[in-house]
């Protein structure tokens, strides 16, 4: 049984009509409409949201169905929309012998969402619907497993059209239309604004980690007999305007100013990716994708901490080609853990781990994916990063809520002894540098964060091989071969990405004033080269 609502607002994807035309589905209606209309006790009715959630949690974590079952049938009058306390509810007929109204239940919570064909057929508390019919199974439940190809296409043709809608309009400037590309191996349906020699490249970056995250982390992940029960994931490359339309869409007026660093999202329960750009937060995010893949695959939970981590891992990456694998990199996050071990204030393994997810995502939120980062960063320097995994992975060990025993077992020392060889790793992490300081090389022009493809050029600073600091108010840097203007979107520099400021000051900081590098720029959509020396940051 699910015990988690966090997916805010499912699609309500419409199935059931092709089911009903291609397969004779029947639902019963009678069932359906009595799901929603039993009268609740007076106590629910009066019930705030909040206060019902909290109710329903303990009540299904006690397994209390009893007690469960009035504050679910609340839930789905307030939420319609949401599969899962249709779901849920599902599962409470069911473990109360009702298979009948199980199987309505099922039928409607694949209607508005549901999609995990290894839940429907392995989840205990469905037992009876998979026995109804002497062993046939209830007709419902039978028809939806003998064509869930059918229920993942209707699916993935609604969110897509979904995503249409929402992502339909280009930036003013712009001369790219939007276009979608299809990985049938992956099950992946991009939709870009980009040109396609950027998102070609962003594609390529996604293909490496997809490829290395099976051989070093989810084995498995791609084996054809596991996709063709996945449902679809679309992964939107969008232009700004649609962003900032999505954002407020997504997370309410007031993400301009209380969540102004929101580059993007996963929402596992829509299957949709969204990214502002093409670098850290696209990796990040679709790492995501293929962690909640792979825990469904393999039906296991874990926690907050450990998902922040392993997609942090891959935000800072050496340059990616095809076939190539993953080498994480020391970032301005290990600098943060770097810098609470040096003040004393990093916490303990085993507390940091058994923090609660809003307790994660508090005021400590910078410093604690930090260290999920870090933590990640040494399993991986450790060679231990599968073999954890592995064991955090194991079904059938005891359940383990923090993630926290497979540090012993892989490690074969306690917790403790771990966390103090930790810690000692920290304090030799080298500090990574955060923007470009005085003395270091610089391109001699000012940057800012572009749409998500590059850093777009705002001013020429000093021109080439000077000394002082000069500001001509020129438009254009006349480098050694080309020349770089203003509006320029710097998007490589020696064919290594600089996506965002993090990825611009550390490749800037593998230089050294006068050495020259090749510029890879957009000039209004069109790609263009220059070679430019560089020059002392005064």
């Amino acid at each position: 049984m699910s015990t988690s609502r966090r997916g805010i607002d499912a699609i309500c994807v419409a199935i059931l009509s092709i089911l009903f035309a291609l397969s004779g589905l029947q639902c019963r209606g009678d069932l359906a409409v009595i799901a929603i209309e039993q009268a609740d006790p007076p106590d629910v009715a009066k019930l705030s949201p909040d206060e019902l959630d909290r109710r329903l949690e303990a009540a299904l974590a006690k397994r209390d169905f009893d007690a469960a079952e009035p504050l679910l049938r609340r839930s789905i009058e307030l939420r319609p929309r949401e599969f899962v306390p249709l779901y849920n509810l599902a599962c409470v007929r069911s473990a109360k012998g009702d298979a009948a109204e199980a199987g309505v239940l099922l039928v409607r919570a694949v209607e508005n969402g549901f999609d995990d064909y290894r839940k429907l057929t392995r989840d205990s508390d469905l037992a009876a619907v998979r026995a109804a019919n002497n062993g046939a199974g209830d007709a419902n439940y039978r028809k939806l497993v003998d064509n869930w190809a059918i229920v993942l296409n209707a699916r993935r043709d609604a969110n897509l059209n979904q995503i249409r809608r929402i992502f339909d309009k280009t930036d003013a400037d712009s001369k790219v239309e939007y276009a979608e590309h299809i990985d049938e191996k992956r099950r992946f349906i991009y939709r870009t604004a980009y040109t396609e020699s950027e998102f070609n490249k962003a594609r390529a970056e996604l293909d490496a980690i997809a490829d290395w995250a099976e051989k070093a982390v989810f084995p498995g992940l791609w084996n054809p007999d596991e996709i063709k029960l996945d449902p679809w994931v679309i992964i939107v490359l969008p232009s700004n305007r649609d962003f900032e339309k999505w954002l407020v869409f997504t997370f309410g007026p007031g993400v301009r100013t209380g969540l102004a660093t929101v580059g993007g999202s996963y929402v596992h329960e829509r299957k949709q990716l969204v990214s502002q750009d093409l670098g850290s937060t696209l990796r990040h995010e679709f790492f995501h994708v293929l962690h909640w893949r792979h825990l469904t695959h393999t039906g296991v939970e874990q926690p907050y901490w450990v998902q922040e981590g392993l997609a942090s891992l891959v935000e800072d990456v050496e340059p990616l080609t095809p076939g190539s694998d993953v080498k994480p990199l020391p970032s301005w996050r290990t600098n943060i853990v770097l810098r609470r071990e040096r003040s004393g204030t990093l916490l303990p393994l085993e507390r940091f781990a058994k923090q609660s997810r809003d307790k994660f995502l508090s005021g400590q939120q910078l410093a604690n994916y930090a260290h999920a980062r870090a933590i990640f960063y040494y399993l991986y320097q450790q060679n231990k990063l599968g073999a954890w995994y592995a064991a955090a992975s194991d079904a059938k060990s005891p359940p383990d809520a923090a993630c926290l025993k497979p540090f012993e077992t892989v490690f074969a020392k306690p917790l403790k002894d771990f966390d103090k060889e930790f810690r000692a790793w920290v304090r030799k992490l080298p500090e990574v540098a955060e923007e470009i300081r005085p003395g270091m090389a610089s391109l001699g022009v000012e940057v800012e964060s572009g749409r998500g493809d590059g850093l777009v050029i705002t001013s020429i600073v000093e021109p080439p091989g000077t000394k002082e600091r000069s500001f001509l108010g020129r438009s254009t840097l006349k480098g050694i071969q080309g020349e770089l203007k203003t509006g320029d979107v710097i998007t490589a520099i020696d064919k290594k990405p600089t996506r965002d400021i993090a990825d611009l000051v550390r490749v800037l900081s593998e230089y050294k004033p006068d050495d020259e590098v090749s510029v890879s720029y957009l000039r209004k959509g069109v790609a263009g080269e220059a070679r430019i020396k560089l020059v002392v940051r005064q």
